[in-house]
């Protein structure tokens, strides 16, 4: 541990480190300012870890000796990350910087914050907005086209109640040292070695001169203004904007578990098997939605709902042909007929309410051998389903023997899914909110959606019949 004060932590020493080195120097402005840090491993290839506040938590910055230098420069210790986006605070400065992303990107992103009129490149006169970015590059007249690798900026009028300033444009200088962007450090530093070259040039929204000093405060701003300008250019000019999520955020969704020593062989065989052309083209849809959770935990969902009535049905027809096989049953008598129509009448649907008819799905497909795999199979699987990450959703508890556990399976798809469907006041006052997109809990959702593509593949399959021809 290092000795450098009670705010440090260190898996090397940085007392050993040369005068000259700017993690020693960086060292010392933690202790200074009350931040943690952390040295990790040694020589050429030692990393200095420093915390920067976010609010009541920390976010960790991993430094090579040359990000240190230009981390140094930038007064770090003024720094503030804003809660899960790929944002900063600049205290001594009073400007709050987010990094932006489109909804949606086409082959070339970039033509469509171009597609916004008023942008000008720094220090180099207004863009024409009928020219286009790669074309433009090969004139000899054209001085104030935007070429790669050119910043530009494009100025926001001010309102009559604001005064701040407020600017989307390329990347500022001192961002480079704190976005998130590029999480790996490799990335990282390769991206920041390369800052001038057109495909690093990525998009802030910057507010100058704002009056707040708190993190609650310049977060709750960034929020409100970003939620109103985003959404009128969406509405003026079709291009829809977001702020970009912090990548410590975003939890790298694991490929499914796969036992590849139970492979019959390395080789891809010919299918066997055909599956029902509906719920496949569900699941295909849920596969290209990977990365917007409420969309694609929904699809999965919508191949569940296809078996309700096959699965829901099963209950129902066992109860009639136990009605009719009891030797009792007298065909001339009304009250008989009666039991029989009724059963009848509810087999033409699916039996029952929707909580229950998943209920059955899953029943019928599964087996709690095939459900206590899959969660066994991740570490972090299990902690996941038994916390409470998700408000007013069944946990799922494989100690509890008093619950069925494919009911509590049920039970937690069916809560999610509601709270994406529902709003408050579709189910009174006790209903649990709406799950909004690109909220903490959305962003948390990554098992739970394993959880329903697990389920539809073995509705998938279980419905699958012999491929033929």
């Amino acid at each position: 541990m290092s000795d450098m004060g009670d705010n440090s932590k260190s898996s090397g020493s940085v007392e050993s480190l040369d005068r000259s080195d700017p993690f020693l120097r960086i060292a010392e402005r933690c202790r200074e300012a009350g931040l943690e840090f952390d040295l990790q491993g040694q020589g050429a290839e030692a990393r200095l870890a420093v915390a920067i506040p976010n609010g009541r938590q920390k976010r960790w910055c991993r430094l090579s000796r040359e990000r240190a230098r230009s981390f140094l420069s930038n007064s770090f210790t003024n720094v503030t990350y804003l809660g899960d986006f790929d944002a900063c605070f600049y205290k001594d400065t009073r400007t709050i910087e987010a990094s932006i992303l489109l909804h949606s990107s086409g082959p070339r992103p970039e033509r469509s914050f171009l597609d916004i009129p008023g942008i000008q490149k720094v220090d180099d006169g207004q863009l024409p907005l009928d020219e286009d970015l790669e074309e433009s590059g090969s004139d000899a007249d054209s001085g104030n086209r935007l070429r790669p690798g050119d910043d530009w900026v494009l100025t926001i009028e001010q309102t009559e109640n604001a005064s701040y300033k407020v600017e989307i444009g390329t990347v500022g200088e001192r961002f480079w040292d704190f976005t998130t962007r590029f999480y790996r450090t490799g990335l990282r530093d390769s991206a920041y070695l390369s800052r001038t070259q057109a495909r690093d040039k990525f998009v802030t929204l910057r507010l100058v001169d704002v009056d707040v000093t708190q993190h609650d405060e310049a977060l709750r701003l960034l929020r409100r203004v970003s939620d109103a300008l985003f959404f009128e250019i969406d509405l003026r000019f079709d291009v829809p904007l977001k702020l970009a999520q912090s990548r410590d955020r975003v939890r790298r969704r694991r490929r499914r578990f796969v036992d590849r020593g139970e492979a019959q062989g390395n080789y891809v065989r010919a299918p066997r098997t055909a599956y029902a052309e509906k719920p496949l083209s569900l699941y295909w849809y849920g596969r290209s939605s990977t990365g917007l959770p409420l969309l694609e935990f929904l699809a999965y969902y919508q191949v569940l709902e296809y078996y309700f009535p096959s699965y829901s049905r099963r209950d129902i027809l066992d109860k009639l042909r136990h009605e009719l096989r009891d030797p009792r049953f007298e065909i001339e008598d009304d009250a008989h007929l009666s039991r029989v129509l009724m059963l009848a009448s509810q087999a033409g649907k699916g039996f029952g309410s929707e909580r229950d008819q998943l209920k059955a799905t899953v029943k019928g497909c599964v087996t709690e051998e095939h459900v206590k795999e899959f969660l066994e199979a991740d570490g972090d699987f299990i902690s996941h389903f038994e916390g409470k990450a998700l408000k007013g959703v069944a946990r799922i508890d494989l100690r509890d023997r008093r619950n069925d556990l494919l009911h509590q399976v049920a039970n937690r798809v069916y809560d999610i899914r509601c709270r994406i469907v529902h709003t408050k006041e579709d189910g009174g006052e006790s209903a649990a909110e709406i799950l909004l997109p690109f909220s903490k809990e959305s962003e948390s959702l990554g098992p739970d959606v394993e959880l329903v593509k697990f389920l539809a593949q073995k509705c998938l399959i279980a419905g699958a019949s012999r491929l033929h021809g």
